[in-house]
């Protein structure tokens, strides 16, 4: 078995005196869709901001391909960083850019690629998203789908890999999840991306997860670690609900 392409050990993080995460250790293999989920408050969103270097934790490592990207510095942290791409829940485009040159940004900012060939490159994942032709368009103009696609265009414009995307399907119509979901899982396989995702969406769980890590913001620890089988079969009955609600009622 070839070593994971994330590993996370004994990582502890919070903020000042309060802990949010607590020791908590699991491997992300390459290749797979590797989903995060929780309740509120579970450290969802603290634990990607670790690991996308966003935050320092207060102990433990977080190795992407071997190298810590805790403890690595200057031009070693962004040789890390530069490995990663991230889809944020808002999108965060710049207003004033066009999708296009949000898509150039990281292509102008990390190479010394020539404008035609940023250009060209940008193109090329706009299409990848189906938005090829809003390349000229403002992100105002863009429905909150064609953001979300945007924003995973930008997050790959460097060919990471690994795509880190925090609540994809939020404030998405079952439709329209339906097709980002499928966007994603089409990415992963032909690109060969390992693919991280945030979500508390039942439906893009279930059609999308290779494995499910889920927090328990009770214990600020891993509840649960597997394939969704597994999960769904758990000995805690709080892991099962999550995961079918609907039956643990019956």
């Amino acid at each position: 078995m070839t070593s994971p392409i994330i590993r996370v050990t004994n990582l502890t993080a919070g903020f000042a005196d309060r802990i949010v995460l607590r020791d908590i250790s699991f491997d992300v293999q390459r290749g797979e869709v590797f989903v995060i989920v929780g309740g509120s408050g579970s450290g969802k969103s603290t634990l990607l901001k670790q690991m996308i270097g966003l935050y320092r934790p207060q102990c433990g490592t977080i190795c992407i391909e071997g190298e810590d990207i805790v403890a690595a510095r200057g031009p070693k942290r962004l040789s890390i960083l530069r490995k990663i791409g991230v889809s944020f829940q808002t999108g965060a485009l710049f207003g004033s850019m066009s999708v296009l040159d949000n898509v150039r940004l990281p292509l102008e900012a990390h190479t010394d690629l020539p404008q035609q060939a940023i250009a060209m490159i940008a193109r090329m994942k706009l299409q990848l998203v189906s938005l090829g032709d809003a390349a000229d368009r403002m992100p105002a103009e863009l429905s909150g789908g064609m953001r979300k696609r945007a924003a995973i265009a930008r997050a790959m414009a460097l060919d990471p890999l690994i795509l880190f995307l925090d609540e994809p399907s939020a404030g998405l119509d079952p439709v329209l999840s339906a097709e980002l979901d499928a966007l994603l899982l089409n990415l992963s396989r032909m690109l060969h991306v390992t693919l991280v995702v945030v979500t508390h969406e039942l439906d893009s769980i279930f059609t999308i997860a290779d494995r499910v890590l889920m927090l328990d913001g009770a214990t600020q620890t891993i509840a649960a670690e597997g394939p969704l089988l597994k999960l769904l079969a758990h000995a805690n009955p709080q892991v099962r609900r999550f995961f079918a609600p609907n039956k643990e009622q019956m």
